[in-house]
């Protein structure tokens, strides 16, 4: 019975904690991607992919309901492409600005919303 009543305030907190980092459907919070605030701060993949860029553009895309993370090179750069990527850190889609080659579906291009996030310019 001690382990159990040791057990749940520390479960309190981590709910808290959970609920504290994610973002709800309502929520007003601009800088919210797959269901977490500042997803350049605690999504692990994508905060390991911004520690090897200097100059990046972060987006929210939301297609048919599914939300999904853009990096982007900051405009003015020389090949000026992006990836999205899906919420566990696959890549959805791309396109090479240098090569001008996109894999994107022609629907994702002519449906998406997109809303920039953060923005990384060291």
């Amino acid at each position: 019975m001690k382990v159990k009543i040791k057990l749940l305030p520390f479960l309190l907190l981590a709910s808290i904690m959970l609920i504290a980092n994610c973002c709800d459907e309502d929520s007003e919070e601009e800088n919210c991607a797959c269901g977490v605030e500042n997803p350049q701060e605690n999504i692990q993949w994508l905060q390991e992919l911004l520690e090897k860029s200097f100059c990046t553009e972060i987006y929210l895309y939301t297609y048919e309901g599914e939300e999904f993370i853009g990096v982007h090179d900051c405009p003015g750069t020389y090949d000026g492409g992006w990836v999205i990527y899906n919420c566990d850190g696959t890549v959805h889609c791309k396109f090479i600005g240098i090569s001008a080659e996109c894999d994107c579906t022609a629907d994702f291009l002519e449906n998406f919303e997109k809303t920039l996030i953060y923005v990384q310019d060291e």
